[in-house]
């Protein structure tokens, strides 16, 4: 029996877990929780104690999972990113994690995130991918950009722009409202500024979305069957669940085809980053990776490792 390793991705909205073995890449096991580690630590950037239970508790579940699979804890690899960054209290919630579960995570930087995302999607995309391409990842904290041409990155960037903190920023009553988009986009301009001013001269034409919030677009587009590992989406269709999807009160998002409840509010924040960026950018062809963080973690720290002699 080949052994087999977790891979946890602990972001500030949802934590996910991908069980694979340790010699060949599959997926045997893949979890979505709506932890909310950062719910309530946008402003302070100080982890709750509901947050924190609940993120005990959704890793208690994960480690469960993966013993029950037959495996060992040296091959449960727990990665921490934007909340766990910045929070003032990480490391207190770090060695409460160990102590309680003896599970330790590993805190990784903005590029470090950027660099798994980008190996995570490489592996996903067809092969001989040589155009001009803008990868976004849309976390609930930040969102990581990496724009590459065939098998070269040209920038990378990891922006405090996720959609959880846009929510903290940019909200009436606590969701998105219309009435809120003038100072959203003027927020989102002056982040993305240096970005935008990169990509105006590479000129990417394909913008790939990962994970997220681009599984809900793939979703709410109707499409049966089992989650490819990339495939295109349709721009002008994802226009219109946009226009439709901001209209709505949130007690109407939640139902509406395909969302996932626990995306319902900050969903409206992700579509407008990426409508944003096929606007600014002239991008008229749009992907979806369902590899990311995650799976970039096995390409590059796995991979490399049982490669070696």
């Amino acid at each position: 029996m080949s052994k087999i390793c977790a891979i946890a991705d602990l972001g500030t909205n949802t934590f996910q877990l991908l069980i694979s073995p340790v010699s060949e890449f599959r997926v045997e096991e893949h979890l979505q929780r709506p932890v909310g580690l950062g719910m309530g630590a946008m402003e302070e950037v100080v982890l709750q104690e509901d947050a924190m239970h609940r993120a005990i508790t959704c890793l208690a579940e994960f480690k469960q999972v993966f013993l029950a699979k037959g495996g060992d804890l040296s091959h449960f690899y727990a990665i921490g990113t934007s909340i766990l960054r910045r929070a003032s209290n990480s490391r207190e919630f770090q060695e409460r994690v160990f102590r309680e579960l003896g599970i330790r995570i590993r805190i990784i930087d903005g590029i470090q995130e950027a660099e798994f995302i980008y190996a995570g999607i490489r592996n996903s995309l067809p092969d001989r991918w040589e155009k001009t391409s803008l990868v976004m990842d849309i976390g609930g904290g930040s969102v990581e950009f990496i724009l590459f041409k065939g098998q070269e990155v040209l920038y990378r960037v990891s922006l405090e722009i996720g959609g959880l903190r846009l929510k903290s920023l940019f909200s009436v009553e606590n969701e998105f409202n219309l009435s809120i988009v003038p100072d959203l986009d003027a927020y989102i301009s002056k982040e993305m500024k240096s970005l935008l001013e990169v990509c105006s001269e590479a000129k990417p034409t394909v913008l790939i979305g990962a994970a997220g919030a681009f599984e809900t677009i793939l979703e709410i587009e109707n499409r049966p069957g089992k989650t490819p590992a990339s495939c295109e989406l349709d721009v002008p269709l994802f226009m219109q669940h946009k226009k439709n999807v901001d209209a709505l009160h949130y007690e109407d998002r939640v139902n509406y085809p395909g969302m996932k409840a626990f995306r319902a509010s900050i969903f409206p924040y992700a579509t407008f980053l990426v409508a944003k960026v096929l606007r600014e950018l002239s991008i008229n062809e749009l992907w979806f990776s369902s590899y990311s963080l995650k799976e970039g973690f096995w390409f590059t720290e796995l991979q490399s490792s049982i490669s070696q002699p």
